[in-house]
């Protein structure tokens, strides 16, 4: 990676794994300016993780589950951090589940009105009134 102030290369010098974000924190250094920065990584599931609805595939889209979790929680005050943090949730426990590169949109449904039924109720009626299996 190179060093966002430079340009020039950079090395780890500490680095975490985050479980419930499925994701890696690191701690990077620039070898030429000596500046110091966090990145955190995480799989590109647009390219890695294909979804299948009637026998045809599309791209997994973080952005579209999110909008659709949004719209059902849009009668709370919260709704945007909360849309955001169900939808990291939702992915998380798609991720555990599967066992190949390809997901069934019914598996994603299951999964996103299960967590918004223990969230909030409302927007569990909400969201499989829209998303039938």
């Amino acid at each position: 990676m190179v060093c966002i102030y430079c340009g020039g290369n950079t090395r780890v010098n500490n680095s975490r794994p985050q479980k419930r974000a499925n994701q890696i924190w690191r701690r990077r250094e620039c070898l030429n300016c000596d500046n110091i920065f966090t990145t955190t990584e995480s799989a590109d599931l647009a390219t890695s993780l294909l979804v299948q609805k009637n026998n045809a595939q599309e791209p997994f889209q973080r952005e579209k589950l999110l909008l659709s979790v949004y719209d059902c929680l849009r009668h709370r005050k919260d709704a945007v951090q909360a849309a955001t943090a169900l939808t990291a949730t939702i992915i998380s426990q798609l991720l555990v589940s599967i066992d190949s590169a390809s997901i069934m949109r019914d598996q994603i449904v299951e999964v996103s009105a299960g967590t918004l039924k223990r969230f909030d109720y409302a927007a569990h009626v909400q969201y499989t009134a829209f998303h039938k299996v």
